[in-house]
């Protein structure tokens, strides 16, 4: 019977129920680096940095690579990571804080319903073009990106990340520890190739796909954004996977390595891959870089990475459902809910396969929201609480909070969030990619962190901690250890 509860109380922690206590964590600094590989490593890296050959080449492509993916890791890094690394707590729990329960519900659905169920399909259509275009070089024939073939495996790729999400992060584990190292080598394999092609020399004089204006400064500002936007795309993710490593220290600096290392890594390989062969689509190129044995091995590879990443960001959306959901949605088996999950991403698979040919658009828009979340968090947690977070009021019954705020929201968190997405769109519109004289020296994903966390933080000063909402006054020296002890005593 013991034994029966231990595990109980592993597996409600490990899906987001309670904290995790330091022994409870699975991940120390490696294999969370081969956790963020393998969600950083996809196709999604190579359609950025061929989507970067669009406005500059490979030159300053590179520059923009690095630039915009540090900066967008780190500012999503340092208010989702360090809290959850050091608490255990949950992401979107921990944002009850931030946002009040209701208030969380509602950046939940923005930020992970609507886009963790594009992601999903999104990556599957590119599982299922992946393996077609294995497939037609094998029997030499014609890939068809959108046809019966492509949407069936995307349909089963979506499957198979649900059966590996329902087992739990164990799985995931020896999962990502497997596939990171392997998709690691391929990258360097697929960089030496494109180099035996063309010299050094050769490829960073090698012009821009397409540029959108004349204006080569402006090329370069738009490339940095959609880097950035790369970047900041994993903040709905970022929180929950860092939950599971064993410190603070193992929570951060694996996103340095894993995400913005391999993110860039792979996004390099695109950049190349599109600038030397002239074609932006993976699925396309790097069968032409090293001939049918290489690419049939690479598309195998690159297509089993998009599973990666789908199962990381399927698990983080499932433990951060079953902490904003309503009790009979709580009450719902942990496999019934990954099942349930699955629907709407497979649904838009099925009858709306174009989504793919929007990918671009769909990731800036992204970081118009992202952008902004971190700069809230960033101003909370570091500013106005110091770090400090009391548990109990964390996972104190709705009504009695202190994170109440108002009726279970917190308007000013609300409004710096809505003046961080309209500054954006006001300086770079990512449907039209307009954009204002600003945009040109301090890009929009700067700006909407910035003035977010501006809002929030003057707001709470002047309005929320005046009124006695939020428990911003420090939090007791004994909060940890209580919210440690009760965890211990499950």
């Amino acid at each position: 019977m013991s034994n029966q509860r231990d595990v109980e109380f592993r597996l409600a922690a490990e899906r987001g129920d309670t904290p995790l206590l330091p022994s409870e964590r699975i991940w120390g600094f490696w294999e969370f680096t081969y956790a963020n590989s393998a969600l950083a490593i996809a196709t999604w890296a190579f359609l950025i940095g061929g989507a970067t050959a669009l406005f500059v080449g490979p030159k300053e492509g590179i520059a923009a690579i690095i630039i915009g993916n540090i900066l967008g890791v780190m500012l999503v890094a340092l208010p989702t990571c360090l809290p959850s690394g050091r608490y255990g707590l949950e992401q979107f729990t921990f944002l009850r804080s931030v946002f009040g329960a209701n208030g969380s519900r509602l950046v939940y659905v923005l930020a992970v319903v609507f886009l963790t169920m594009g992601w999903l399909a999104v990556l599957g259509m590119m599982f299922g073009r992946s393996v077609d275009g294995l497939i037609a070089l094998v029997d030499s024939h014609q890939a068809l990106p959108t046809g019966p073939l492509a949407l069936a495996l995307a349909l089963a790729s979506i499957v198979l990340t649900g059966w590996v999400v329902a087992k739990g992060p164990t799985s995931i584990k020896f999962f990502n520890m497997i596939v990171a190292p392997a998709l690691v080598l391929l990258m360097l394999g697929m960089l030496w190739m494109i180099f035996q092609k063309h010299g050094f020399a050769e490829l960073m004089a090698m012009p821009a796909l397409g540029p959108p204006t004349e204006n080569k400064h402006l090329n370069f500002m738009i490339a940095v954004e959609v880097n950035m936007a790369a970047g900041f795309s994993w903040w709905p993710y970022l929180g929950n996977l860092a939950r599971l490593s064993k410190n603070e220290r193992t929570s951060f600096w694996p996103n340095v390595v894993g995400i913005f290392g391999a993110a860039s890594l792979g996004e390099i390989v695109g950049l190349l891959g599109a600038a030397s062969m002239g074609n932006s689509d993976p699925t396309i190129w790097m069968t032409t870089v090293g001939g049918v044995v290489v690419g049939v091995i690479a598309l195998g590879f690159i297509a089993f990475a998009n599973v990666t990443s789908m199962i990381n960001i399927l698990y983080t959306s499932i433990v951060g459902l079953r902490q904003i959901a309503w009790d009979s949605l709580r009450a719902m088996k942990w496999e019934l809910l990954v099942v349930l999950f699955c629907v709407i991403p497979a649904a838009i698979v099925i009858f709306t396969p174009g989504i793919y040919d929007g990918f671009f658009i769909f990731l800036v828009w992204t970081s118009a929201l992202n952008s902004a979340l971190s700069g809230i968090g960033i101003a909370d947690y570091f500013l106005l609480r110091r770090q400090r977070v009391s548990l109990r009021s964390v996972f104190a019954a709705e009504g009695r909070s202190p994170f109440r705020f108002w009726g279970g929201f917190n308007p000013v968190a609300l409004l710096a969030l809505l003046a961080g997405f309209l500054i954006y769109v006001i300086i770079f519109n990512p449907q039209t990619l307009a954009s204002s004289p600003l945009f040109a020296v301090l890009s929009a994903s700067l700006p909407s962190c910035v003035l977010a966390g501006v809002v929030h933080y003057l707001l709470t000063r002047l309005l929320v901690i005046p009124q006695g909402h939020g428990d911003y006054l420090p939090a007791a020296s004994a909060s940890l250890k209580v919210g440690r002890s009760s965890a211990a005593n499950r």
